[in-house]
């Protein structure tokens, strides 16, 4: 639980996670425990995404959108920014009445959170499947809701869903690329992401996943039957074919992230159809 009685950015609690952060230069996300508040406290990361990484978002994102996109924006390249950018949408969307953690100080480069329990791909090692599939399941749902009041995420994976007393919560906020784009093409975006996250989490095989991932889709847009998200992925597929075509030969060596792109493309083509 929340101690409500520690205000937030407390000159205690900034000396106390100063102190923190400089007895552990090492560590990005720190967890610590302050006057019976648990906190994370997150660095500004020094790391960007891979060029290759950014090529395929720019395109990916050039097709659902005819604005230019900032290329710092797509490769993360200014991480100091971007916990500035967190800490506001944080702030926003609490005040909005999402489900998302409290900002609890922040400094130059780091942000303070209040702890909000464990990932949902955590929560899979001790769940049997059907619990598991139920937990994506309700993911999606929420993401629907999400969707439905009107906003956007960014860093919708299940990494960065959390399930806190029974809820899911929304964590990592630092993607600014939504600020650029339409609210259709952000949201769908998030939906690509999200499913493209749950897929091969386990050993059920291709096949398995090729119905859960279906059923994931359909099961958004039975709660969120948005006609402008259906046309964003049906223009994503261009490049998606595009990308899944050149990438063949490397199909079976590239391991599980380009696996998943492959299964995605099946899910969204049956969905689509």
């Amino acid at each position: 639980m929340s101690a409500p009685n520690l205000p937030a950015g407390a000159p205690e609690l900034v000396a106390a996670i100063e102190a923190a952060l400089a007895a552990r230069p090492e560590e990005r996300i720190l967890r610590l425990s302050h006057e019976g508040q648990s906190l994370v406290v997150k660095r500004a990361s020094d790391q960007t995404r891979a060029p290759w990484v950014t090529w395929i978002a720019a395109r990916i994102a050039g097709s659902l959108s005819p604005q230019p996109l900032p290329r710092q924006s797509l490769a993360l390249s200014d991480q100091g920014g971007l916990i500035r950018i967190e800490a506001r949408r944080l702030r926003s969307l609490h005040a909005a009445g999402v489900k998302v953690p409290r900002v609890l100080a922040e400094g130059a480069g780091w942000l303070a959170l209040e702890a909000v329990g464990d990932t949902l791909e955590h929560a899979r090692t001790d769940r049997p499947r059907q619990e598991w599939d139920a937990l994506l399941l309700r993911a999606m749902d929420d993401l629907a809701a999400f969707h439905r009041a009107g906003h956007w995420h960014g860093g919708s994976q299940v990494k960065n869903l959390m399930l806190w007393q029974g809820e899911i919560y929304r964590i990592d906020f630092e993607e600014d690329i939504g600020e650029h784009l339409s609210l259709a093409v952000a949201q769908t975006l998030d939906l690509v992401l999200l499913v493209n996250s749950c897929l091969l989490l386990d050993d059920r095989g291709e096949a398995a996943w090729q119905t859960m991932g279906e059923a994931l889709l359909e099961r958004y847009f039975t709660a969120h039957p948005a006609a402008d998200i259906r046309r964003c992925l049906q223009r994503a597929m261009l490049w998606l074919r595009a990308i899944t075509f050149l990438a063949r030969p490397w199909r079976h060596k590239r391991g599980r992230s380009l696996r998943r792109v492959f299964l995605l493309r099946r899910c969204l083509e049956r969905v689509l159809a």
